[in-house]
């Protein structure tokens, strides 16, 4: 306003649409200029998934339509959001539980001598907390058996306990990044990079409503074959520990 009769900071107190041609006065003071202002609804705000959001609102303000443009007000939105406590290793089909995997072997009985190997594949996608914006996701496999495993570094052994080469079969581990094949080491860590450009999965993480960007990385547990006379009848069992590391510098 031209004078202070509406309020000390010459605004005065009404706001109105950004369409309204209103003209307000007070006392001997009238409108001298505009004002714009933007709020966002904390549910908007809530609706946000980690990650890094951008965007620019331009309004052009003209005496009448049409007609030239007296003045331009740009806002502009540059936010990060961050989920850091939620950062996880996903198993789809597992949901909360641990995964119990079948190596899914068989029997050969046409081979000479007759063989048993065989492969399966176990659907994991990694949440960084951060909209799948990581500069990498490090990755380590590690073999949970106090027994030490065999050359290929992950072993699954027979149920009674035992130790010998007999009771033992080894499996090879490896997970998909890109569409590309990474040969894990047992308790080496792995940096995944290239996240922002991989092929993401829109998911909804258990104990969360709204759905975040994942990366996709099935692990592959891969039985090589071997003599069937050469290995103990009975079950076999073993554990493997997935670990996730991220950058120590992020938002």
């Amino acid at each position: 306003m031209t004078g202070q009769a509406c309020g000390a900071d010459y605004w005065h107190h009404t706001s109105r649409a950004l369409w309204s041609s209103f003209l307000d006065r007070c006392s001997a003071d009238y409108p001298a200029g505009i004002g714009a202002g933007l709020n966002v609804p904390a549910e908007e705000m809530a609706r946000l998934v980690a990650g890094h959001w951008d965007a620019e609102l331009v309004l052009d303000l003209r005496a009448e339509q049409p007609g030239p443009i007296l003045a331009t007000y740009t806002f502009t939105f540059d936010l990060t959001i961050t989920d850091h406590n939620n950062v996880a290793i996903y198993f789809p089909l597992f949901d909360f539980s641990a995964p119990l995997v079948d190596l899914n072997l068989q029997y050969n009985p046409i081979s000479r001598p007759p063989s048993i190997g065989g492969s399966t594949v176990l659907d994991m996608c990694l949440y960084d907390g951060l909209g799948s914006q990581s500069e990498f996701l490090g990755v380590t496999v590690r073999n949970r058996d106090p027994r030490p495993p065999g050359p290929s570094g992950f072993s699954v052994w027979h149920q009674d306990g035992a130790n010998t080469d007999r009771d033992r079969v080894d499996l090879n581990v490896s997970l998909d990044h890109d569409g590309r094949k990474v040969r894990m080491a047992n308790g080496v860590e792995q940096e995944l990079r290239g996240i922002d450009t991989a092929k993401l999965r829109l998911v909804v993480l258990p104990g969360m409503t709204q759905p975040v960007f994942c990366v996709p990385t099935p692990l592959t547990l891969e039985t090589p074959s071997f003599d069937a006379s050469s290995k103990r009848n009975g079950t076999y069992e073993g554990e493997l520990q997935v670990e996730l590391r991220l950058p120590t510098s992020r938002p």
